[in-house]
């Protein structure tokens, strides 16, 4: 992969997603900052924990995870996954280096913003810097929910509310509802995602297709009761603090 110049994004089009906190005007501003573009394929390493960084990477398009290595040889743990709309790593930006690795798990594309050209635009600009903190305290909020839903929900829930979440986010990203998703992830993936192993998410997909409520199969989530599928999961999407066009 190599990131690459590029035309940059249209100013008057935005991602759909989290970036819809931002306003016209504050995108605006944004767009020059994206003009270096460039792809990963799944399974590329977009970053390594301890790796020092003078960007942060603002997703356009696939899908993103943030893991935590175990070790030599032991598989990492998925402790975050990011969506289109959504910055990978922002909170690099007062960090320089990150406790994670970051791994793109399908074809994705990028736009990279230096932490320098970023510096000068806040210097003058308090409202976007608060955006900017905006989002990534939603980060921090999805976080706290990934540790209650690990520690506190039984397996069927937690699997169950894990897709709930990939569905308000996805919905977010494309910015409508669809009963259909791409979902590339394995299931090892959501295993690694929820605490449970890859025989228990196997079951617990299947109990959830067993009651109507969606399947997991060819690389796609299919919805067939996302109201019966939400009380499977207990799902309460507040503390994905969506802006206003997701919704």
């Amino acid at each position: 992969m190599e990131i690459e110049q590029r035309p940059s994004p249209d100013a008057t089009v935005k991602p759909a997603g989290m970036v819809n906190h931002l306003s016209a005007a504050q995108w605006e501003m944004l767009v020059p900052l994206l003009a270096v573009q460039g792809e990963y394929a799944a399974g590329d390493v977009v970053s390594l924990r301890g790796d020092l960084l003078d960007h942060s990477l603002l997703l356009l398009d696939g899908l993103v995870a943030r893991s935590v290595p175990h070790g030599q040889g032991a598989r990492s743990t998925v402790v975050a996954l990011q969506f289109p709309g959504e910055f990978v790593d922002l909170h690099a930006f007062p960090l320089k280096r990150l406790d994670h690795d970051v791994v793109s798990l399908t074809a994705s594309r990028v736009g990279k913003i230096s932490h320098d050209a970023l510096q000068g635009l806040l210097n003058g600009n308090v409202e976007l810097a608060r955006k900017l903190w905006l989002m990534t305290l939603v980060d921090a909020s999805i976080h706290r929910h990934w540790v209650m839903r690990n520690s506190a929900m039984r397996a069927l829930a937690r699997v169950a509310n894990f897709l709930c979440e990939y569905d308000a986010r996805m919905t977010a990203a494309f910015a409508e509802e669809r009963d259909i998703l791409p979902f590339s992830l394995r299931q090892a993936d959501i295993a690694d995602a929820t605490g449970l192993t890859s025989v228990h998410v196997s079951r617990t997909l299947r109990d959830l297709r067993e009651h109507g409520c969606c399947t997991v199969a060819g690389g796609k989530l299919t919805i067939h009761d996302r109201k019966a599928l939400f009380k499977m999961g207990n799902f309460d999407g507040a503390y994905l603090y969506m802006p206003e066009p997701a919704l």
